[in-house]
């Protein structure tokens, strides 16, 4: 390298360095922010870590994806004690992970670099660049802003430690191909599998990897095609083909998740041909008032002649045959569309899950951002003069947005407010700012707030369960009439969500414990019947097990223990669960049937998870609960 060169190099390390500089005073200000939406009910047991053991509990309980992302939940437990402190050091870890990411980054755009034959100095350029993008981007804030996905960006984690295991293994091929391949395979393998045991995405490093191979990346001449085509149908294409099967296997949806989604497999992969758009918009101009993760969710495309329907389709169909037909004579055109779509082809296809969120676009936005710098860095003298312009305004300007976005984070009560006025339909934007009045202002200025919502928004209507147990609370003698006639008369057509079960729960809990005027456990159990006459709800296998395990514990709590038994029968039937095991054993125990609880235990043991960690502590908990009562019974026959 010449010393002009090494001049470049260095400068491009030291203006990345400055970048990452940026980045952490930019997401400083968030560090005071808040624990929100799904931090509290997938970490919340975190705060039951005390020891070994239980840390392993916790682990092993994850319940956000099929593996349940035990190494995510991990790097939780490790902060167990700073739970009950706020989320501040959990999103502190979460900024750190973030910009060791983007190191992680800017080693594998530079090692790529090596391998397309790019100068030195010039590669160095090119991965500062696109990592310094990539890392000052608002739109991928809320990654890290949501204490939660951690599990995102620590599954990215794995995928750059394995891609970049990949790359430094490819580029000695030359020298060495049988120790090369091996180490490009077991970093595909090793890679793959720990960044899937933070989060599914994970799965997708093989594909990611396929996209480069395809595009920017030449056959090693050291080794015969024969050889590198099974190599490569072995630990690329045999992957993401075994994604595109599960995929495909997942386009039929059973009704229940018609009914609880409002959409089927073809409405959603329409609705995400223009969210996949608007991911790119809002990478590009970055606004913070337009981020976020309480911004209403995009309308659902139920027709494909839908003139912005159609023209979403019809481009990224374009675009996808463009790319694949010409990925050798336009790489980097090809490696933008192909690495996007490439990562996003789990979350954002044909899954039944919410068909908006931001920090999706983790991983496939670094694609366009490579192939936009490398297009204008190592062009004509033209294009870097327009680099020279194009790359440090949008840093810069990426520097402004973010730095607003993560300071109205760092104040939540601000924030919920900002929020509910900039999407005064968003259910979870209103729904935030009424858990601030509530701790500010008092009930009756988040009573107003959630009756003037609902009259608005109907199909929110559930949200009256929480209305009701707020009066129980603070307005115990009050007339709660009115309240009980209009949830009898809402909750058959409200629109679905987890959450409504959730308020039943609380609401349960306030009667069981307050005496709150004409309100029983009772009440409870028939609205709980209400809400399950609702088609959207009716058949949901998630929401009856929670059906029947309320209706149960209300049961338990009024003496009935036939009901209670049915109850828990009918919950068991829809799914087994640890916590039902206990519920049916503690009330078997409890009524004095030991025998009938022994014979439970025997049988829930050949109804064990099929993952192996899981099913250890699937049948360690339930010898505990054989150890209770054998310990319950020798009580009881002392007593005698």
């Amino acid at each position: 390298m010449t010393k002009s060169g090494t001049t470049t190099t260095r400068l491009s390390l030291l203006g990345f360095l400055l970048v990452l500089v940026l980045a952490w005073f930019c997401y400083r200000p968030a560090l005071s922010g808040a624990f929100q939406l799904d931090d509290i009910s997938n970490l919340a047991d975190v705060a039951q870590v005390e020891d070994p053991a239980s840390a392993i509990d916790f682990i092993l309980s994850g319940t956000a994806g099929p593996v349940g992302r035990p190494l995510a939940l991990l790097t939780f437990a490790l902060q167990a004690k700073q739970w009950e402190q706020g989320a501040s050091a959990f999103l502190q870890t979460n900024v750190l992970i973030h910009l060791l990411n983007a190191l992680l980054l800017a080693g594998c755009l530079y090692q790529l670099n090596l391998l397309r034959a790019v100068e030195r100095h010039k590669a160095a350029i090119v991965a500062a660049a696109a990592s310094s993008m990539w890392v000052i981007m608002p739109l991928l804030a809320s990654a890290s802003m949501l204490v939660v996905q951690r599990m995102t960006t620590l599954s990215a984690f794995f995928v750059l430690l394995g891609l970049g295991g990949y790359l430094i293994a490819r580029g000695r091929i030359d020298a060495s191909p049988n120790r090369a391949l091996i180490g490009m395979s077991a970093s595909l393998a090793v890679g793959t599998l720990l960044a899937t045991l933070c989060k599914e995405s994970g799965l997708l490093l093989p594909t990611l990897v396929l996209a480069l191979e395809a595009t920017l990346l030449e056959r090693p001449a050291c080794i015969a095609i024969r050889r590198w085509r099974l190599w490569q149908s072995l630990f690329l294409m045999l992957p993401t083909l075994a994604i595109v099967a599960y995929l495909a296997s997942r386009v039929s949806y059973p009704d229940w998740i018609i009914a609880s989604r409002d959409f089927n497999a073809l409405e959603r992969l329409l609705t995400e041909a223009r969210v996949l758009w608007l991911y790119l918009q809002k990478a590009v101009l970055g606004i913070p008032g337009q981020l976020g993760i309480y911004q209403s969710a995009p309308a659902i495309s139920r027709s494909l002649f839908a003139v912005p329907t159609l023209l979403a389709c019809v481009s990224w169909f374009a675009l996808t045959a463009a790319a694949v037909v010409w990925r050798r004579r336009f790489p980097l055109f090809a490696v933008a569309v192909l690495w996007y779509l490439g990562g996003h082809v789990l979350e954002s296809s044909v899954l039944p899950l919410e068909v908006y969120f931001e920090h999706r676009n983790y991983l496939p936005v670094i694609g366009p951002c490579y192939a936009l710098c490398s297009y204008l860095l190592l062009g004509g003298a033209q294009l870097r003069r327009i680099a020279a312009i194009v790359v440090p305004s949008y840093v810069l300007l990426s520097v402004y947005f973010l730095h607003t976005f993560a300071s109205l984070s760092g104040e939540p009560s601000l924030a919920s407010r900002y929020w509910a006025m900039q999407y005064p339909d968003s259910v979870r934007a209103v729904t935030t700012m009424a858990t601030y009045q509530l701790q500010e202002e008092g009930p009756l200025r988040t009573l107003s707030t959630i009756d003037r919502f609902v009259i608005e928004q109907p199909q929110f209507a559930y949200l009256r369960i929480q209305e009701l147990n707020l009066r129980c609370m603070y307005l115990p003698d009050q007339d709660h009439a009115p309240v009980i006639e209009e949830l009898s008369r809402e909750l058959p057509a409200v629109d679905f969500t987890y959450t409504a079960g959730t308020m039943l729960s609380q609401l349960f809990t306030t009667v069981a414990t307050t005496e709150c005027n004409a309100i029983t456990p009772g009440t409870v159990a028939e609205l709980a019947r209400t809400l399950r006459s609702n088609p959207r709800y009716a058949k949901n296998p998630s929401f009856n097990q929670f059906h029947h395990k309320l209706l149960a514990g209300i049961a338990r709590q009024q003496g009935d223990f036939a009901a209670t038994i049915d109850h828990l029968e009918k919950a068991i039937a829809q799914r087994p669960s640890s916590d039902l095991n206990m519920m049916m054993v503690t009330a078997l125990g409890g009524a004095g049937d030991f025998y009938g609880a022994r014979a439970y235990i025997d049988g829930a043991m050949d109804t064990q998870p099929g993952n192996p960690l899981r099913a250890a502590v699937w049948r360690r908990d339930l010898e505990k609960l054989r150890d209770y009562i054998n310990e319950l019974e020798r009580y009881s026959q002392s007593v005698e």
